[in-house]
């Protein structure tokens, strides 16, 4: 008898993932089920010295009011603070019109106990925590009416809806295929899952949330969110661009990570980041 394949069993045999730094790794693959070229970074969260980084408002407001951020793309924000890894993150508007640097963020930002954009209860949220030992771990929550900051909280970053929960896939009606952002967790929240999934004209088709889902499913995730994609859709390593959709695209609020200390990085070759030859055609949740 064939054994059912689960999501857990499926992460680890079927994807080729490269470590980048010690207790984080990347993957970059062709999914076949939706035509398009992901690339996905695996972080373990409690892994000694990382910290998370993310934007900062340059006219902060409190109280349920909407603080003003400078638009700027996510792989400028990389730089300017070194991250290893960057991306995208809470869907944004443009109050001074697009020509202007201003954003405003539509959902949740939070640092600790203060919230710096007010929640948008139709939308998910993704939420990091510090525990007594000083490890991150991480949670989605299905609605941002559901966040309330403690004395654990570090970061909430709003996003668009979850995509997976207690490890089942939320379905969705839209057929829309897009560039896409979204992040999952496994292990208890201790380890997160970065996923871009580019859209172009011949290589890559881009996604559907169900498919998002199911590649995120695939990937090992227990619980998912859709992050800000579309044209803002951004994925960044070590400076680079990884995804390819519009790089250019000044978002208002990026997070990432760094290290407190040096983390050597492994003696293998990164320049060329390795494209997993595995069929994922056959990939089903």
């Amino acid at each position: 008898m064939e054994t059912e394949q689960t999501a857990q069993t499926i992460e680890k045999t079927q994807f080729e993932w490269q470590e980048l730094y010690k207790g984080i790794e990347f993957c970059t693959f062709f999914d076949k089920s939706s035509s398009s070229v992901c690339n996905a970074v695996k972080i373990k969260l409690d892994t000694q010295n990382l910290k998370i980084i993310a934007s900062n408002p340059v006219e902060p407001f409190y109280n349920n009011l909407t603080s003003i951020f400078k638009g700027e793309t996510t792989r400028k924000f990389a730089k300017n603070n070194n991250a290893i890894v960057a991306v995208n993150a809470t869907p944004f508007n443009y109050p001074a019109g697009r020509l202007s640097n201003k954003r405003t963020l539509a959902g949740i930002y939070a640092v600790n106990d203060i919230i710096y954009a007010p929640k948008a209860g139709n939308y998910a949220a993704l939420v990091f925590y510090q525990d007594k030992h000083g490890k991150f771990f991480a949670k989605v929550l299905d609605s941002q009416n559901d966040f309330e900051p403690n004395d654990s909280t570090r970061f909430a970053f709003g996003g668009f809806w979850a995509l997976i929960k207690n490890n089942d896939i939320i379905k969705f009606d839209s057929k829309q295929k897009e560039p896409r952002s979204a992040a999952g967790i496994i292990n208890n929240g201790r380890t997160l899952i970065l996923l871009a999934i580019d859209k172009s004209n011949f290589t890559s088709k881009g996604a559907t949330f169900n498919e998002t889902s199911s590649i995120l499913y695939n990937l090992g995730a227990e619980e998912a969110i859709m992050l800000d994609g579309g044209s803002s859709s951004s994925l960044v390593i070590d400076g680079k661009q990884i995804s390819k959709a519009f790089p250019h695209v000044e978002v208002a609020l990026s997070f990432g990570f760094v290290f407190d200390e040096p983390n050597d990085k492994p003696k293998t070759d990164e320049s060329e980041l390795k494209e997993s030859k595995l069929d994922k055609s056959e990939i089903k949740p």
